[in-house]
């Protein structure tokens, strides 16, 4: 690897493919790795000198010129490693940019469980990078994040694709909860009356979290085990201490529902074993965007694990028209 080169906001960790473009050959392959610092201004708005700094690990993968697709990983305080390593390969024909939350992984900086500081970063990461616009690929608690940013500049947004997603923290409380005590989930009066962190802080009394959240999110300990073994500090187990509470409030419905409105296009691809996200957070994602693509997969929380098939769908998801 050469030393750290300065590009804007970015510090260039090394980076490797073919040569440079030449004439009627094939574009570059990019495979980079960056540190994007980044800040917020005084209005809230992304900067590279202001308040709550943080320095983003973010590594850039694929053709020079091809479609851009911003990976959100899961968490708060997971990372984007191991989507990499499991599914990276079918996104090969397009610009990936996968980079670690703040104060998760390979990335500094505090603030990670909050939905509004973390979708300020992506639009500072797409920023140091030169990209205009990408497609969101989000999953789990990323999308959240990425209906943020959708709603803060739509018009940078090409399409939202949401995997098993966490648009309401709320409602995983209350799904948390329900499979913990094996209560039914309370009607809408007493949701909104019940404290979601009075909800997860009862469920993880009863079942140990990392045995809740495995129960709720893997149909088999084959999937369980294998991404265990890519990562061992996958989305599992007790929550971070470092953790917000707070994060238990965030809801990203009316987010959704405001990119939606804006013309960005909406893809949903659920999984029908993964009780964290089925059915409750899909049933609030196709009304917030009634006219979302979707696709109902036979998989948990992390289908490229799960369904052969899931590969296709995603590339679908990714280039397929949408009104």
């Amino acid at each position: 690897r050469r030393g750290a080169v300065r590009l804007g906001g970015a510090v260039s960790l090394g980076e490797g493919g073919t040569g440079p473009l030449g004439d009627g050959r094939a574009p570059r392959f990019r495979d980079e790795a960056l540190r994007v610092d980044v800040a917020l201004d005084a209005s809230g708005e992304a900067a590279y000198q202001g308040a709550r700094p943080a320095s983003l690990y973010v590594e850039r993968v694929g053709p020079e010129g091809a479609p851009t697709v911003y990976y959100l990983h899961g968490g708060p305080g997971y990372n984007a490693a191991s989507f990499r390593e499991t599914a990276g390969g079918e996104l090969e024909d397009h610009d990936v940019v996968y980079a670690d939350q703040r104060g998760a992984g390979r990335s500094s900086g505090e603030g990670g469980s909050d939905p509004a500081l973390l979708a300020a970063d992506v639009l500072a990461v797409l920023d140091a990078l030169g990209v205009e616009r990408a497609a969101l690929l989000a999953h789990g608690f990323g999308a959240l994040v990425a209906a943020r940013a959708a709603r803060s500049a739509p018009e940078r947004v090409t399409r939202l694709v949401l995997v098993n997603p966490w648009v309401s923290m709320p409602q995983l409380a209350r799904d948390l909860h329900a499979e913990a005590t094996g209560a039914a989930e309370p009607d809408a009066t007493e949701a909104e009356l019940t404290d979601p962190r009075a909800l997860v802080d009862e469920a993880f009394a009863t079942v140990n979290p990392k045995a809740l959240f495995d129960a709720m999110q893997f149909p088999s300990p084959s999937s369980r085990l294998l991404l265990e073994h890519v990562d061992a500090v996958a989305l599992s187990g007790d929550t971070p201490d470092d953790v917000d509470d707070a994060v238990w409030l965030a809801d990203g419905v009316h987010d959704l529902r405001e990119a939606a409105a804006s013309g960005v296009p909406v893809v949903l691809l659920s999984g029908r074993h993964d009780r964290t996200s089925y059915p409750g957070q899909a049933e609030l994602v196709l009304t917030a965007a009634p006219n979302a693509a979707f696709a109902l997969l036979d998989a948990g929380h992390y289908p490229w694990l799960d369904d052969e098939g899931f590969g296709a769908t995603l590339r679908e998801a990714l280039a397929t028209p949408l009104g």
